[in-house]
């Protein structure tokens, strides 16, 4: 399989894996951030929010958009990918109370420590994520592979 396809193909089971998510599972809360990479050079910032959403459970379901900005409105198509929930756990650095009005809990605690968890096994597993590296993503399409790679391995395997 050619490497183009084989993005193009990783992509699209991701998208179509967090479809059937959504359908299949009532959801309660998510918990959500967003951390910084870059793609090309050191002055083209990208973005990769994540967020873990809650089944009536209690299981993990893991889902993450990388995006150019980090603005009111990349939050908001996030939020389209995402199941619906009651309420979110986020921190204070983004305006979330701009998306999610009341249903946004911004405070620190197990839920925090719950996402930073996830961010430290995305920077352990993706070099491109990695704190003060050299490395970085050479295009965002490398990097959106790089990361459907890992949230279905997440969803799929636990």
């Amino acid at each position: 399989m050619a490497l183009k396809q084989k993005i193009v193909s990783t992509t699209e089971i991701y998208k179509d894996s967090i479809t059937r998510i959504k359908e299949a599972f009532p959801f309660v809360y998510s918990v959500m951030d967003v951390l910084f990479t870059f793609v090309g050079k050191k002055s083209n910032k990208n973005y990769v929010w994540t967020a873990m959403a809650y089944t009536k459970r209690g299981k993990p379901f893991y889902f993450h958009r990388l995006s150019e900005r980090r603005t009111s409105s990349e939050l908001f198509e996030f939020d389209l990918d995402l199941p619906k929930v009651e309420y979110f756990f986020c921190d204070e650095a983004f305006s979330y109370d701009k998306i999610y009005g009341n249903a946004a809990i911004q405070e620190k605690g197990a839920m925090t420590n719950r996402i930073e968890n996830l961010n430290s096994q995305l920077r352990d597993k993706i070099a491109y994520l990695v704190r003060r590296s050299k490395a970085h993503a050479k295009s965002e399409a490398w990097l959106n592979f790089k990361l459907a790679r890992f949230f279905i391995n997440k969803n799929l395997g636990g």
